[in-house]
């Protein structure tokens, strides 16, 4: 487990994460990460189910698949992803800038569980997740009202 510090920088999977505002900052009602996702390392489908979800583009271009929908997003756009609801995306460009603001403080739990330090101010993540890291999601998921439905 990683002690999250607002304003650091970490790796988490296929993205780096940097926390804006946590739970610990808002009485455990919320909290807004800055991620910076890698193409062909996105998430796979999943679900969250206790908190909503809301990113903000800042740069690049994605597409969200919530359920049967399909949502092209670019710098400027907001995406509203509701709990309960599968969804995945997929990068257009190689990386894409966001912030994501979470109503609940479960996949706050999930990052801290699986995170860990960069070690340089430009470090990208550049492997797939292994399978270490895929039984460590499942796990804190588990824990934390994360349902993995399927990796590609």
């Amino acid at each position: 487990m990683t002690e999250l510090l607002t304003n650091e920088d970490y790796l988490f999977l296929g993205a780096r994460v940097k926390p804006l505002l946590l739970s610990t900052e808002t009485g455990g009602n919320f909290s807004v990460f800055e991620f910076i996702e890698v193409k062909g390392l996105e998430a796979p489908f999943h679900i969250h189910e206790n908190e909503d979800e809301i990113w903000r583009i800042v740069e690049g271009e994605i597409t969200f698949f919530l359920e049967e929908q399909e949502i092209h997003a670019v710098a400027g756009d907001t995406i509203f992803v509701p709990r309960g609801k599968s969804h995945t995306f997929k990068l257009k460009t190689n990386t894409v800038k966001a912030i994501l603001s979470l109503t609940s403080t479960d996949f706050e739990n999930v990052i801290r569980d699986i995170a860990r330090p960069v070690t340089s101010a430009t470090e990208l993540p550049n492997q797939p997740v292994s399978k270490k890291q895929a039984e460590q999601l499942i796990a804190s998921g588990k824990k934390n009202g994360l349902t993995i439905l399927k990796h590609e």
